[in-house]
Formats: structure tokens, sequence, C-alpha cells
């Protein structure tokens, strides 16, 4: 059976609407004079970005303290502790793969009721991107679990450089994985050592948001419609797999899972296509510097449903705040568009809100990337991650991911035949999904 892993975690009339939010976060005028005093603990990565909008946010609420607290690393273990000694901050930093986790155990509370007590709130949501708010979302707890800080969609960087240098054909938003297939092959200069050679792509393989798309594109998933089985050994699912692994076993055209190149592949010029969200462009802008041209495009298509993966994280309130509509309205001001503007600006993020699809906040950035517009076209096929019972972990964490991770890496790397791999993968999930609906 699966086990406890997954316990231990790991614009129009709306935008006048979302413009009033902005300012005081939606307080009534009474209640918005009175002191008060919270705690926001984010991730240490994010520190940087999110300590300006704190600034920004007490300068237009000066009534208002905010002791600003980063958890460099081990956030999880660490929150975990606090609620232990219910000492949890007001305002919490929570990623997709919390989501659940901080739902069952009772770490974030249900935002979705705090939302509701006035319209500006509500407006707000609703101008969030659908699929990046159904990431804070459970379906077995209902409730609104995290505000998503970005539009985080999967899509294609490519080396325009090595693409001309290969006379191979430029990417387009028409592709197909046959196309990607045949630029690849192009593209790839085999030295017959793995870390010498130059490969067309690589792909984050055992990552939910790679291959669930892949089962998903070829008419597959992880789970059956019922909810009550997995579905990773249905015919569609094992296409899927079987076409993911092509590209190492038969094709060659990517590079086996584990190779080391002394860094990332993409930015050393080793790879010419890799599939990431905006947040990449961060590193790859710094690194590549002006070593090469690159890009970004639509990921292919599947031969039956154009998908690609997702994932993004954000703020929550904590259950043991004292102050939960103050703590809602720091948290949800992370998702207004003068806080919006700020992450936007570092290259790090596309706005959350549809409102701003066209804000010169991040459209105007110098390129590259230059064909900006791809990261909200993306959004139209995201896909959410598969719902398992907790108790037999998660796609992000705790046993399923376990078991996933080496069956996918052994199936990439040529070691077991995707059905055989699936299927046995398959057994083990179906009897822990089972046993936790007994």
């Amino acid at each position: 059976m699966l086990g406890l892993g997954a316990t231990a975690l790991a614009a129009g009339p709306m935008g006048a609407l979302i413009g009033c939010a902005a300012g005081g976060g939606g307080q009534a005028p009474s209640a918005s004079q009175q002191p008060v005093s919270l705690r926001f603990v984010p991730a240490g990565f994010h520190a940087d970005l999110d300590q300006i909008v704190v600034d920004q946010y007490k300068a237009e609420n000066p009534h208002v303290s905010i002791n600003f607290e980063p958890i460099p690393t081990a956030y999880v273990d660490k929150i975990t502790a606090l609620q232990a000694a219910g000492d949890l901050p007001d305002v919490i930093y929570v990623a997709d793969a919390h989501v659940k986790p901080f739902a069952a155990n009772k770490i974030a509370a249900d935002m979705e009721k705090l939302a509701a007590k006035d319209k500006s709130s509500q407006a707000l949501l609703k101008d969030v991107y659908p699929n990046m708010l159904e990431l804070g979302r459970v379906k077995s707890i209902p409730g609104l679990y995290m505000l998503p800080w970005a539009l985080d969609v999967l899509v294609m960087y490519y080396n325009k450089t090595m693409f001309r240098q290969a006379g191979a054909e430029l990417p387009k938003p028409t592709w197909t994985v046959d196309d990607m297939i045949t630029a690849a092959k192009r593209l790839t200069i085999d030295t017959g050592d793995p870390t010498t050679s130059q490969y067309g792509l690589n792909l984050a393989w055992t990552a939910w948001s790679e291959y669930v798309p892949w089962m998903r594109g070829y008419g597959g998933d992880m789970v059956a419609a019922d909810g009550k089985k997995t579905a990773m050994d249905s015919s569609g699912s094992i296409d899927g797999i079987e076409a993911m692994a092509s590209l190492v076993t038969k094709h060659k055209v990517a590079p086996p899972i584990g190779t080391n190149f002394g860094g990332n592949a993409f930015h050393l010029g080793k790879v010419a296509m890799m599939f990431s969200i905006r947040n990449a462009s961060v590193a790859t802008r710094r690194a590549v510097n002006t070593n090469f041209e690159w890009d970004v495009e639509l990921r292919p298509a599947f031969p039956k449903k154009r998908v690609t993966g997702m994932g993004t994280a954000g703020t929550g309130v904590s259950t043991q705040t004292k102050n939960p509509d103050a703590a809602f309205n720091l948290a949800k001001y992370t998702i207004t568009p003068p806080s919006q503007k700020i992450y936007a600006t570092s290259y790090g993020a596309i706005p959350v809100l549809q409102s701003m699809r066209n804000d010169p906040s991040w459209r105007s950035l110098p390129a590259p990337p230059a064909n900006a517009d791809t990261f909200v076209k993306a959004a139209d096929y995201g896909t959410l991650p598969p719902d398992f019972p907790l108790s037999c972990g998660t796609v992000y964490v705790g046993d399923l991911n376990v078991l996933m991770t080496q069956t996918l890496t052994d199936i990439v790397n040529g070691k077991i035949a995707p059905a055989a791999g699936l299927r046995a993968a398959a057994t083990t999930v179906n009897n822990c999904m089972a046993a936790a609906t007994r």
C-alpha cells in the first residue's frame, strides 16, 4: 500500500472593481483604520519581490504593521513545526504542491469564505485565470487555499541560433509532436557519449506537468473518470508515455535521464529545446546573455488533444490567524494590479489577472523572449494535476511521486517497456486507492 509520505510534505467593468480593491484590499472604511499587526512568512526564493509588495501595502495601509519573516529553506517542515507549536503566521506561502496537504492538515484556511464577504474580492477572483485559481482548490476539501501570484504554464524555449545553424525550421504555433521530432533529429549530434553530445530537446521527464499532458494528449489520463481507479495503464496513457520515452529510446533526440552536462543543458547550448514556465526567462537571460538567440513558442500539439502542464505558487491565510479578514486583505493584495506589476517586471511572472493580458508592465519588457504572446496563449491549454487520496501521496510528493519517478525513469532510460512499467505501477496505485475508500 502506498503510505504516509504525503502527509509529511513537502477588464471592462471588472477593472473598475479591481482598481478599488488594489489599495485598501476591500476593507470597509470603518474597519480599515483600526491598527492591526500581521506576520507574513514567504518562501526565501521569492522574498525580495514579496518585500517590495509588502512595503507598498504598508504605504497604502499605514494602520497595518507587518512582520516579514522569510523562510529560506525547508519551508514545509518549518511551517509544520510552527503549526504544532500553535504559532502559525497570518499569511503563508503556498505552492500548488502544498495545497492539498495544507488543506487536509489544517494549515491553510479556506479563503473562499473570506472572499465572499465583499464584492471587490469576488470580482478580483473572477479576474484570475480560471485554471490558475483551480490550482488552489481541492476536490475532496471544498475551498480556496492558494491565491496564485503568476500565470505559470509550460511553453517551449528554443535556441534560434542552433535551429538556424542546423537548417531546421523554427517552431510554429501549429507544430505537432511529429514536427518537433523532425526538427530535433536535425539538431542532434551524437558523439557516442551523452555528456558531450548535442540534443534536439530535453524534458522534465518525471514532473507531472510533463508526463500527465503526454498521457492526456494521447487520449489517456492518470485517474479514471469515476475517480475510483488510476487510468495510467489505459491504452491512451501507455501510448503517450511510449511516445515520450521514444524521444530517448527510439529517436535518440533527447539525453537519458541523469545525463550530467555540468549545468543547465539549454543554457549551455547542449539542447535546442526545453519546456518551462515564464520564470525560466530570468535565469535564461542571465546565463545565456548574448551567447545565442532564443525565444519561446507554444509546445507542440499531441495527436488527440492539445494540452500543456502548469503549476504555480502564491499566498494563503493560515488557520491560526486571529485576524482572518486582515490576513486575507494582505494575501489578496499579492494578486492585485499593483503587486502583479512588481512581479511581472522581473521577467519572473505573467500577471495572473486576465485584465492584465496586455499590460505594458510585462508586454513592454525588452526581448528576449520576443514572442511574449505565447505565455498567455498557452493558458488556453493548461491542465490541472490529477487528484488521488492523500494517503496514497500526490503527483508532487509522497509515495505516488516516488513510484512515478522510478517508473518513468526506468521507462525513459529503456530499462522497462512502457506498458509493463505502467501496469505494474497501476496495480500498486489501485490497491492504495481501494484501501483509502474502505
